[in-house]
Order: structure tokens, then C-alpha cells, then sequence
């Protein structure tokens, strides 16, 4: 049997080995991709995968795993499992005896999930290769001598108190509602084609957290859902006018959280030659930032940059960069920009204008009428790279609303957290965003590093043509090994051994006694000699490394004093 084909039931029946299936990536790779093909393709119930953010979740709802059905006529009683279903369907015979007290009740968790936000272009083109021949997929209609039952109970109210929903014969039409009648306000940079699913999570409930990017296999539930017209006056509205009616449903086999969204890279992916990779993107990364050597290995390392521990609220591994003196060419951001995107497989680039700073929303609110977390420019996965532009920044007055953002950004950079606004508290979560802020003078808003560029006069004058030849000079293969190594080298597993740690504790000795450092220093190079080692592939800090380090931040430090 094929996996792709499987039914609820026939997954019920054999779990545990059909769960050992999927650890196999060949196996995985046969399920339909819904990030790449439409619902109303599917027919109710087939196995599907979704890779998606978990943008919100819901209140634990109860449903009946087990219940007793009777026959009308021949009294004869069986019991059905509503696992991985979102309805009870029985024939018209037939009826769902509920007082049975052998019946159980279970719980489950919802999540909001929604197409992953900020992915570049190139990954969508890489992903299309997963689009289905639809004509082999598509929707039947629902057998209409069948009546549902609603099963899900509220879970505050309990299994014990909830009055039983039953729904007259309902729409033959499968549940194919579109995202635009979506809240507007879920994606925090809306798209034509994002996607929001309640995927239903019946174990490992809480080790999934919002933000967390995750590939889900369930069973799509493409059944009618429940609406006024056709069902019991007494059923809570409230309930029938959540989000919950708005989205398909996904109840979830298995998932697992995702360590990187670059389809190039398979897990067993090896990288060959390093050193020339990051040669040719040191070139190409010098010639962007019009001929500066120095500016171009700090964008380098911020490229491969992540938050690789949290201690005593130390966010170690974070590595924001300010990149000042940048031209007065309108182009030359968003020029800069275009290439980054075409490196990074998640990236947004946000001009700091004064509308943008007093409009926006930054940080996610939760709207309690129609329960659902409204999202924020904020509200990112890990690793998506967001590119401020300072230089679009005028004159003017910044509103509550603007000082609030401008807050918030600062807090996001400086310790890698953001407060979600719950109305009547604050709720924090950690996040790993690397911020690029391109700016004329010093930013008005912290950062890790601050590069002042020196930009080569010839290059300055010719932008557009450095513009065309580094297009010319990243051929699709190269452009693509670029790609992976970016994502390869900063999934390094990188440590320290006893003998390079006491080198350091030697070399921070001679550093307060010739500059006065501070322990804030001592961070500061361990992560960067950090980059420096995992861009050349390395796996431990040598000395070389550590003197590579030491030199450009000098050189660095230099150019902000002059």
C-alpha cells in the first residue's frame, strides 16, 4: 500500500510502524506538498504535507477518540474512532449513542499555521518541482446518505457538560474557503498564494512554539464545516465565527521542526571546496559594497550569523551590522538588497521611512473578539534576514505608534526578544533575526558591529555596471553552491577544546593589559573569530582564526575613529 493513499483508519490500525515510514525522506517526498498545490485538489482526508510557521495557537479542544454507533434497525452496535477526522459521519440508519460511558474523550491542540513569511523567490521556483498533476487528485463529492455530527468540545466547558451538536444533512460542497477571507492582518508581509491551515496536534502538543518552522503530514480535513443556516440555532455563533471556519484543517501523524528552508541543501549534503566558494562571494560581496575589502568579510559573517546559545539573557551568537556612509544613490540600497535576496532563502527589506515607522505594526497583538493573534513585522521565523534602510528615513515626528516600533526594534536587536502585546500583559519570545541596517551616519538604533563603509571612488560612479557584472558573474551553478554553502557552513557544530580555551583566557589577559577590554569585548571577538572560523568551514577556533579577527576589528575600530 501506498503511503499517499492511506486512510485515518488504516493509519490508526498500524501507527507506530507507518510513523517509522516517514523517517524515510524518499517515503516523506511522496506526499502531496500542499505549499505548492491547492486543497480543493484533494479529496477529503488524504494524506498531505504542509511546511509552514506555527503563527498562533488555540484553546486544547476535546473530541471523541472512541464512540459506540447503533443501527437502527438491527440494534447491532460498533465503535468508531473520530481520530484524524474533524466530523462524525454516520448513515442514516445509524446514530452515535453518547451516553455510553465506554466512549472515550480525548484532547487535542490547535495551531495556527501559515505559509512561512519573508521566503525569497528562488525557493518558491525550487519548491514548484513538488507541483502535482492535479487531474489525478481531484475532489470527489461528499456521499450524501450520510449525516456529520460536530465533534469537537470546548475545553473549559468538559466532555461532561457540553451539550451534544448534532447538524442536519449537510453541503455536498468540499470546504475550499480561500485565504482571502483570511484576517488581513495574520501575515505580516502578505502575498498572493500564503497559505493558513489549523493543523491539529494530537501528541508532542508542547514542544511545538509560535514561530517554530515545521514540515506537518496529516490528514487534510476538507469536510463542510458547520455553518448557522444549516445547523441547530442553539449552537454557539461565537464558535461558528472563529478563524477555526475559515481555514482547512490538517490533523497531524507527524511533524518535525526545521533547521533551515533551503531546498538545495538534503540532509547529507557535503560541501566541496570552501575556500574558492567564499573567495568568489568575497568578490562579489566587494564589488556590491563598491570595492570596500573590509565591509565586505563583516556582511560575510553576518550572512552566516545565528544566536547559538542564550545564557544569563545573553543572546551569544547574535551579530546585527550597521553599514554607514552609504551613498546618496536612490539605487543603491534596494541594489544591494536584490542581491542578498537572491543568496538567503528568507529575507525582507524595510525602508525606515516615517510613514512606515508610524503606520506599521511591528509587534503581534491579540485581538480577544475574534481570537486570533493579529501578526506584526516582527513576527518572524529564525534566521530571516531583515534589511533596514535608514537612508529613506526624513525629517518629521514620530507618534506613539512610531516610538513604540522604534522601541521594539531596538529590543529585538539588542537581546534577540520581542514582547507580544496580549492586552492585559506582555508575553516574550525569543526570536534569531539578523538585522542589517544600511545608514548615512551612525544608526539611531543599536547594533552588535558598526562598519563605516569606504567606498572606492570608480566603483561609486559605477554602480549600475557592477550591478550587471556581478549578475553575470554568479552562473546559476555557482549562484546555487553560494547558496548552500551560506546555509551549510552556519549549521557547523562548532566547540571549543580545553587547550583553545585556555589560549583565549591567555589572549584576554594581554588584551586588558594593552586596551582595556571588557568582558563585552571578550564576547564580541569569541563570536566573531566564531564566524570567522565556521566561514571556512572549520569546526574549532584556531589561532589564525582568532588573529584574523583581532586584525579586522582593529581596523575596523580605526575607521570610526577617523
Amino acid at each position: 500500500m501506498d503511503i499517499e493513499t492511506l486512510t485515518p483508519r488504516q493509519w490508526i490500525e498500524n501507527e507506530e510502524a507507518y510513523t517509522k515510514l516517514l523517517e524515510d525522506q524518499n517515503i516523506r517526498d511522496k506526499i502531496p506538498f500542499l505549499n505548492v498545490n491547492k486543497t480543493e485538489h484533494f479529496k477529503n482526508l488524504s494524506l498531505v504535507k504542509f511546511y509552514g510557521m506555527v503563527q498562533d495557537m488555540d484553546s486544547p479542544e476535546y473530541y471523541l477518540e472512541k464512540f459506540e454507533v447503533i443501527n437502527k434497525i438491527t440494534k447491532q452496535s460498533t465503535y468508531v474512532t473520530g481520530k484524524y477526522n474533524e466530523n462524525i459521519t454516520v448513515e442514516d440508519n445509524e446514530y452515535v449513542n453518547f451516553e455510553n460511558s465506554s466512549n472515550i474523550t480525548s484532547e487535542r491542540q490547535t495551531f495556527v499555521v501559515i505559509s512561512v513569511p519573508a521566503i525569497n523567490s528562488w525557493v518558491h521556483t525550487l519548491d514548484g518541482k513538488f507541483r502535482l498533476d492535479v487531474t489525478k487528485n481531484m475532489q470527489t463529492e461528499f456521499s450524501s446518505n450520510k449525516r456529520a455530527y460536530e465533534e469537537t468540545m470546548d475545553v473549559e466547558a468538559g466532555p461532561s457538560n457540553v451539550e451534544k451538536k448534532v447538524c442536519s444533512e449537510v453541503s455536498k460542497a468540499p470546504y475550499t474557503k480561500s485565504t482571502s477571507s483570511n484576517p488581513k492582518d495574520i501575515f505580516p508581509f502578505p502575498k498572493e498564494g500564503e497559505q493558513v491551515f489549523h493543523i491539529k496536534l494530537y501528541t508532542n502538543q508542547d514542544k511545538l512554539k509560535i514561530n517554530d518552522v515545521c514540515e506537518f503530514v496529516g490528514f487534510l480535513d476538507t469536510f463542510p464545516t458547520l455553518i448557522p443556516e444549516v445547523c441547530d440555532a442553539q449552537m454557539d455563533t461565537d464558535a461558528l465565527n472563529a478563524p477555526a471556519s475559515l481555514y482547512p484543517r490538517i490533523h497531524c501523524v507527524n511533524y518535525k521542526k526545521m533547521k533551515h528552508n533551503n531546498p538545495l541543501l538534503e540532509e547529507d549534503t557535503k560541501i566541496e571546496n570552501i575556500d574558492v566558494l567564499r573567495k568568489d562571494l568575497l568578490v562579489v560581496l566587494t564589488q556590491l559594497l563598491l570595492g570596500d575589502e573590509l565591509a565586505a568579510e563583516y556582511l560575510l559573517y553576518h550572512l552566516i550569523s545565528q544566536v547559538y546559545l542564550r545564557r544569563d539573557g545573553l543572546a551569544l551568537g547574535k551579530f546585527s551590522l550597521n553599514i554607514s556612509n552609504i551613498p546618496s544613490l536612490p539605487s543603491y540600497p534596494i541594489g544591494l538588497y536584490k542581491f542578498i535576496e537572491k543568496l538567503l532563502p528568507k529575507s525582507i527589506y524595510l525602508p525606515m521611512t516615517l510613514e512606515n515607522l508610524n503606520d506599521l505594526t511591528f509587534v503581534p497583538k491579540k485581538n480577544y473578539e475574534l481570537n486570533y493573534l493579529s501578526s506584526g513585522v516582527l513576527q518572524l521565523s529564525n534566521n530571516t534576514h531583515v534589511v533596514l534602510d535608514e537612508t529613506k528615513l526624513s525629517p518629521g515626528k514620530l507618534n506613539e505608534a512610531g516610538l513604540s516600533n522604534i522601541k521594539a526594534l531596538s529590543s529585538c536587536i539588542k537581546h534577540q526578544s520581542l514582547h507580544y502585546d496580549f492586552k492585559f500583559y506582555p508575553l516574550e519570545f525569543d526570536c534569531d533575526i539578523p538585522f542589517l541596517i544600511l545608514s548615512e551616519g551612525k544608526s539611531m538604533i543599536p547594533s552588535d558591529v558598526h562598519v563605516v563603509l569606504q567606498p572606492d571612488e570608480m566603483c561609486l560612479n559605477n554602480f549600475k555596471e557592477i550591478v550587471e557584472a556581478a549578475d553575470h558573474f554568479l552562473k546559476p551553478d555557482l549562484l546555487n553552491n553560494i547558496r548552500k554553502y551560506l546555509t551549510s557552513v552556519r549549521l557547523i557544530d562548532y566547540s571549543l577544546s580545553e587547550e583553545i580555551e585556555t589560549f583565549i583566557q591567555d589572549e584576554f589577559v594581554k588584551m586588558r593589559q594593552d586596551k582595556n577590554a571588557t568582558i563585552d569585548d571578550l564576547h564580541g571577538m569569541l563570536i566573531l573569530a566564531r564566524l570567522v572560523s565556521i566561514s571556512e568551514g572549520k569546526k574549532t577556533l584556531g589561532e589564525s582564526a582568532w588573529k584574523k579577527a583581532s586584525e579586522i576589528e582593529e581596523t575596523r575600530k580605526i575607521r570610526i575613529k577617523n
